[in-house]
Order: structure tokens, then sequence, then C-alpha cells
């Protein structure tokens, strides 16, 4: 099969639409004579009814719009339909309804085309882009590092979308019209052979001159297109390494290399528009010409006799068709060589060899067959793209069952055997097999789900980590879609025409059989069971205990969550340790919330709603007057900033520490060390309203066993406790509305799950409370079978493009579970948890070999590592130095 692309875009197109192009000719061609009749109306209207002609006595009639075929052979025609027999008044009206007639066809036959053409460009545009996509997901695993993959978006994105507006127009639009400008010119030539000819002349020129001019905008064009996409690639980077560049200050070299590129695209788009109506000046002027020729020309041999005036009109009226058609096939034949020129650039970019067998990625809904046989190296080498040698002349054999650690530090070879088993990197020597079959020779729908590889740094796509954790399962879609999503006729005729395949995206594409699970339920199971495996089950339930309840308390969620509530109380109240959380209770201040959360008594409806962002407009600060509770909050605010200036106004080093303490932005030290300054002996009456806020907003931050400049007292907490009450009465409904206080009897939808059931907040200076309250918490649930829940929610973390918002131990250790959950038959982990401790990888390995050894479901694993160890925990141990195999040893 040829994988090559095919290098010029009309053979493309043609290959891939020719029964639809030949079909739009057809249309094309039917269109012309409605076309050209309509010419001849303007002529007959003005020299017979209008002038008379035919008409000079009253009651005279002519035979208006007779069918004739004219006779090659002779003279003599032959007469179809001899027409309509009518007066002058009846003439006129029936030849201008016959020019509307034709009006409306030609319109007619114009929509009809246009719209053809355009679903037409449509369908080759998507197929084009399927094309190219379908080339990356097939491309050798060396490219990837090659290329770019925001040039190589922007390519299938936004290089390719012309394509599709000239693909429809290909072949149609240059006969269309090239038959509008024959037909108008044939028209012009049978009035008057002179205008016809110096029209001809003036066209010639046209058509030769224009295109020539065009060359150069052809050569702007595509250095526009390469440095654009040069410039998206290199936005692209920027954005990848950002925290690398701020790191290493290396912000304004690369404004400064920005501003460059910018430089050279608006030199490059300039010349451009130089070009482009200059060029446009001189079609125009020529296109102009010909009228002034007309009339001068026209008039003179109208004058003289030689051209009646309906004649002088209908040419005229004629030339009035003709420059559009003949302007639009320049601008065509320049759309044709900047189209092909595009079309070539991104063919260069995606016409890589070898690519991967299109069988080899073919839909299996069935069974895969397992592997079968031990992986055998027969002096195998490899080498990277600049021809270093990786490994060298490795003789080695794994059985598919056995579990096996290689050890060696980076660059010494141990990786680079993981990478020849998942295919990564191809062999430059020797032979790789599995049983007596070539290695490469298997498919990668087999591979891909017997084969399971873990790398130090996993993908994943943007989206949440239960669709992250199960992407491995999506082969194939093995159940239908619900009833009413499925893709319809339309959808799938679509499909199909645009060389599509037609597979529906809303079909359960998760693969039940490879988890060992056959419903939702046992699904969930299986989740939970790979995540406590990989060390990861806590992080998620966190999350999940994190967030809010404001989308799942409907019906029996919120009276289940009520109940943990209940149930957690009554267990806490009634041990020895009840004083590890301080409850929510209305006519008490709690120490572990903040001044602002002590305040409202509830939570937000947005993280953004935190003191610091009030206006100086909010009503929270006419409130804060009630009582005088804004002198004691910017009395204890102000001896908190005087604190923190004071500790770390003079030492930059100190920034993280004071993020950490969260009460003062560490850019604007020298704000509040003036504002300081401003204040000292001050009456708080006779402070400016900013400073005042200033202040305020520090102490509504503050709490005091987290920041301990033991500001607060019982004063203090008392007033904030009335303040509560009078919050709740007066608090304006526009506020009150992003806000939901706290009730023993109701859930919280704004609050955190953890606080609705809880129901306070953990004492974090009571030694070991954290882990008891947990410790309880979770057998509460567990006991309520809502731990899955939870866990479930924690799945639902939007993890961000490429897992950015999880930490690379995280990362490495949900990479790892989504390989688990497949069970392959054999296990790669390429230095896949380097990120966390000695520990937990133990405990992780511990776990998966346990794992592999079982009777049911059992695979072998191969763990590649720096350290050893590990060793002792495999049964076979290699060690690896300088690309070459130096050890290989059983363990006792």
């Amino acid at each position: 099969m040829n994988d090559r692309m095919e290098q010029n875009l009309f053979r493309y197109i043609w290959s891939h639409s020719k029964r639809q192009q030949v079909w739009i000719l057809c249309i094309v061609l039917l269109s012309m004579p409605t076309y050209f009749l309509a010419f001849d109306i303007p002529k007959l209207i003005v020299n017979g009814p209008i002038q008379g002609r035919g008409f000079e006595s009253p009651d005279a009639t002519q035979n208006v719009l007779p069918i004739t075929i004219g006779n090659p052979f002779g003279d003599q025609s032959f007469t179809l339909f001899s027409g309509f027999e009518l007066d002058r008044m009846g003439a006129l009206i029936a030849l201008s309804l016959a020019f509307l007639g034709y009006v409306i066809i030609n319109g007619a036959f114009k929509l009809y085309i246009n719209t053809y053409k355009g679903r037409l460009g449509e369908r080759m545009l998507r197929r084009l882009r399927y094309q190219l996509v379908d080339r990356v997901l097939r491309f050798p695993f060396p490219q990837y590092r090659r290329v770019r993959s925001s040039e190589i978006a922007t390519m299938i994105k936004d290089e390719v979308d012309p394509l599709g507006g000239f693909i429809g127009e290909a072949f149609a639009t240059p006969v269309f019209l090239t038959g509008q400008a024959l037909a108008a010119l044939l028209f012009i030539m049978l009035q008057s052979w002179a205008l016809g000819l110096v029209t001809l002349a003036i066209l010639m020129i046209q058509t030769l001159l224009i295109p020539k001019l065009r060359g150069r905008l052809r050569s702007l064009a595509l250095q526009r297109q390469l440095t654009a996409r040069d410039l998206s690639g290199r936005v692209s980077e920027i954005v990848d390494g950002a925290t690398d560049i701020r790191l290493n200050d290396n912000t304004n070299f690369e404004r400064a290399d920005i501003s460059d590129r910018l430089a050279k695209i608006f030199f490059i788009r300039f010349d451009f528009y130089q070009w482009k109506f200059m060029v446009k000046f001189i079609n125009n002027f020529l296109a102009q010409f010909t009228p002034f020729v007309f009339y001068l020309g026209g008039g003179i041999l109208a004058i003289r006799g030689n051209l009646d005036i309906g004649q002088l009109v209908a040419v005229i009226a004629a030339y009035k068709d003709l420059p559009g058609p003949i302007k639009e096939l320049i601008d065509w034949d320049y759309q044709r060589l900047d189209v092909q020129v595009k079309y070539t650039q991104v063919v260069n970019a995606f016409d890589i060899t070898p690519l991967a067998p299109a069988n080899s990625q073919e839909l299996q809904t069935s069974r895969v067959p397992h592997l079968e046989g031990p992986f055998v190296f027969r002096q195998v080498s490899a080498a990277d793209e600049t021809g270093k040698t990786l490994l060298s002349g490795v003789d080695l054999t794994i059985e598919l069952r056995e579990n096996v650690i290689a050890i060696g530090a980076a660059g010494d070879g141990a990786e680079v055997i993981g990478e020849l088993l998942a295919r990564l990197t191809p062999i430059s020597g020797g032979t790789l097999s599995i049983g007596s079959t070539a290695l490469s020779s298997l498919p990668e729908w087999q591979t891909g789900r017997r084969i399971g590889y873990v790398g130090p740094e996993p993908f994943f796509a943007h989206g949440t980590a239960r669709e992250a954790l199960l992407s491995g399962l999506r082969h194939a879609p093995f159940r239908p879609p619900p009833p009413g999503s499925a893709m319809t006729p339309l959808i799938l005729k679509e499909a199909a025409a645009s060389g599509n395949p037609p597979f529906d995206r809303r079909a359960d594409w998760i693969d039940y059989e490879a988890t060992g699970a056959t419903t939702e339920e046992e699904l969930a199971k299986r989740i939970t069971q790979v995540l406590a495996l990989v060390n990861l089950e806590e992080d998620f339930y966190a999350f999940g205990l994190r967030t809010k309840l404001s989308d799942a308390t409907e019906g029996d969620g919120e009276e289940m969550f009520l109940n943990a509530r209940r149930m957690f109380l009554e267990r806490l109240t009634s041990g020895d340790n009840a004083a590890d959380v301080e409850p929510f209770v209305l006519t008490q201040f709690n120490s572990q919330l903040t001044l602002f959360q002590n305040i409202v008594f509830g939570a937000a409806s947005s993280p953004d709603m935190i003191p610091n962002e009030f206006p100086a407009d909010s009503p929270l600060w006419q409130f804060l007057q009630n009582d005088g509770l804004d002198e004691q909050l910017y009395r204890l605010g102000r001896e908190a900033s005087a604190v923190i200036v004071d500790l770390f106004g003079e030492v930059s080093d100190n920034i993280k520490i004071l993020e950490r303490l969260d009460l003062i932005d560490p850019t604007k030290l020298p704000d509040y060390s003036a504002a300081l300054g401003r204040t000292e002996g001050v009456a708080f009456a006779d402070v400016a309203a900013a400073d005042k806020q200033r202040f305020i907003r520090v102490a509504l931050s503050y709490n005091e066993p987290r920041h301990r400049l033991d500001l607060m007292t019982g004063e203090l907490g008392e007033a904030i406790v009335r303040a509560r009450m009078v919050f709740r009465e007066r608090v304006p409904p526009n506020v009150a509305a992003e806000f939901s206080f706290h009730d023993p009897d109701e859930i919280n939808p704004y609050a955190s799950l953890q606080d609705n059931i809880l129901f306070g907040r953990i004492v974090d200076s009571r030694a070991g409370a954290v882990d008891r309250v947990n410790a309880l918490l979770r057998a509460i649930l567990e006991e309520l079978s809502l731990s899955y829940v939870v866990l479930e929610r924690g799945l639902k973390y939007e993890i961000g493009s490429g897992g950015r918002r999880l930490s690379l131990s995280q990362r490495q250790q949900l990479g790892l579970a989504r390989v688990l959950i497949r069970r392959p038959d054999f296990l790669i982990v390429n230095r896949g948890l380097n990120a966390l401790d000695n520990r937990t990888v133990e405990k992780v390995v511990r776990g998966i070999l346990d794992m592999a050894k079982s009777k049911t479901g059992g695979f072998g694993v191969l763990w590649i590592t720096s350290s050893e160890a590990q060793a002792p925990l495999f049964d076979r141990v290699l060690k690896f130095s300088r690309g070459a195999l130096i050890s290989d040893e059983t363990t006792a």
C-alpha cells in the first residue's frame, strides 16, 4: 500500500471527487445557453418596442421569442416555435418578463453551483484534515520528538483552511467563468467585430500581465505562512517553558525574540499589501479602459450608422458582465498557485515515512489475543537520530510472566530495553522477537492492549482525572450510545462522503472486559483497587472532600450527607477526642476560621469572594462600621502589618514565607510600610479611608492558630459574633446571594464536603487530630457506602492540559494506574515513579508484584530504575553500563 501523499493538489482533488466534479461541470455547461440568450434581450427591447422598429403602425404586431435552430449546411433554419404574436406594448412586457426569467434561471444556476461547490469543498477539507490527523497518529515515534505540536495543529487548523474554499472551485469555477466570458465576448463580436477585437486585446493584456505581477505576491504569501507558523511554535514554547523562563530571568530576551519575529512578519505583510494594491490598481484601470473605448468607438460607429443604438446598449450591457468573470479568473489563478504552495508545504510536513501500517491500527471490537512466547533479544543494537549508540549487542530472553528489574544510570541502556519492547525506539541491528514472531510485526491493536508502558512523564489530555485514568481503555465503541444520541443517517452519510470512519464518539468506548468488570459498579471497585495499589487513592479522596456540594445535593444526596454528619458528630462527642474538631456554633467564635469567615459564618459561592477583592464601595465596609467593629479590626490589622513589615520588610528571601502567611502581598510591603508611617499616632477617625481598608483587609484574613501573632482577644471575638447576627439580618440581597450560611440541619452547597460532614474545622494544634478525624470520617463514609462517592467526586477534578494541575509524582502514579487498570500481559515501568520517595515506591512495587503473581490476571513486569533499593523484590536483576548488559542474575 502506498502511504505517500499526493503532491499535486489537482490530482488529489480529482482522485477523491471526480464524480462530483463531472456532475458540477455538466450543470455549468447546462447554464451557458440561458446566460448567452440573456445578452440578446436588451437589444431586442431597445430596437423593438422602445424604438418602434417593426411597429410603425398602431396596430402592427410581431412574433416575439421564436425558437429556431440554424442549419449549418445551408441558409434555411428550422423553426421549433414561431413565438407569440404581440403588439408593441405586449412585446415590451413579454421581452421584459423574458429578461426577468433569464435572470431568475441564471441566478438559480449560480445558487445551485455555488452551494454544491461549497459542500464539496467542505467535504474535501474534512477529508484532508482527517487524513493529516490520521498520519500524525501513524508517525514513527522518533518523529514526535522532531516536530512542534503547535505547528502541526496550526497546519491542520489554519493552513489547510483556504483549500476548502478552493477545492470546490478547482474545476467548475474556471469552466463557469470562462464560459461566461466567452459568451459575453462572442455576443460583443456578433454585434461589432471592431469592438470585440478591442475587448479581446485588452483581455489578453489583463490575463498575461496581472498573473505575472502576482508572482511576487505568491512568494510573499509563502514567507508570511512560514513566519506565522514559526511564530505559533515559538509562542507555544514560551507557554510550555514559562516557568523556566521566569526562574532564569529570560523574559526580556523572549520579548526581544518575539519582537524580532513580529518585525519580520510586519515587513513581509506590508510588502504584500503594497504589491496587492498596485496589482489591483492596474487591473481596475484595464477593466475601466474598455468602457472608455466602447463609449468613444461605439459612439463614433453609432453616429456614422455602422452600429445601431440597441446594439451599442447590448454591447455595453454584455461588457458589464465581462470584467467580473475575467477578474475572478485571474483571482482564481492566483488562488490556485497560492493554495498549491500551501498544499505542498503541508504535504511536505506530513509526508513522513515509514508510517505505521493502517491495518495495525484497525478497529477491533472482538477479543484481542494474548501474547505468546518470551521476548528474545539477539545481538540487538539501538542508536539515536545522530547515530550515537544507545545499546549494543544485547542477547537477552525475558519470559512473559517473569518479573525483572533493570538497573542502570540514565544513558547506560537500561531504559532503552523498555523503549525497544514498547517499540518507541527502533532497533538498528539484530533481531527482537516475541516467541517466533518479530515484535515489530505485531499490530498496535494487540500491543497497545497487551503491553503496558509507563514512562517518567506520562501525558494526559485536558479533562478530569477519571477520564485520564480510563483513557487507556478507549479502544473501540464496545457499547452503543444511549437512545436518541446515536449518529443520525445524515451524519453517517457525510462521514462516508468525506472519507471519515463511521465511528460514534458518543458510544461507550470503555473496554470493560480488559478491566475484569462487566458493570459500572464492578468498574468502580476496580478503580478503587488500582488507585490504592499506586498509593493515589487518598489524594483523590482528599480532592473529593474539598469539592463543593453545590452540584451534588439534590434528592437523596443531601440526606445521605446529613446522615454522615449526624453519625460523625455523635461518635466524635461520645469519644475521648471530641476536642479534635471545633464545631460551627452560631453563638460562638470559631478560632479555626478567619475573622471574615467568622463574620459571614458560611461559605462563598466563588473562591474569588475574599476580603482582599472587595471594592472600596462594597456594602461590607459600611456594615463593619456598626458597633465600632471596623476600628477593632483596623487595630488588629495594623498591628499584624507592623509585625510583618518589621520582620520581612528588608528581607527579599522571605517572599515564600509571606505567601504562606497569606496576609500581605509581598509586592505591596512598601505600601504597607508607608501606610504605617502615615497612620502612626493618628486617631482612627482621622485615618484616610484607603489606609483603613488596607489594614482591615489584613485583619479579615487573620487566623490566630495559623498566624500566631497573639492578637486575638475575647472582646474582639464577642464583637465578631454580634456582627455575625447583624450581618445575617442586614446584609444586602445582592451580597447575601453570594453566601450560604452554616445551619446544623441543612447542607451548605458552597462549603466543601468535609466541612459539611464535620460541621466544623479540625483543630490542627492537637497532636494527631488530623489523622484521628480522617480515620473516623473514612470509617463512617465506608459504613454508609459513600466512600466511592467521595472518591468519584475527587476523580472529577480537572487535571488541566497535560495533567499540569497534578504534581509530577501524582501524574506518574496516575499514569501507572491507567496501565494497570487494563491488566496487560506485560508491564514496563521505565523510571515511571522516580519522583516518589523510596518507601512509597517499595510499597507500590510490592503491590504490583503481588498482583502480577496472582493466578488470575497475572502478568510479567520489567521495572527500570537507577536504584538497587527494590532489587531484592524481583526474581531477576539486569544491570547495564555504557549501553551494554553487564550482569544478569536471579535472586534467591
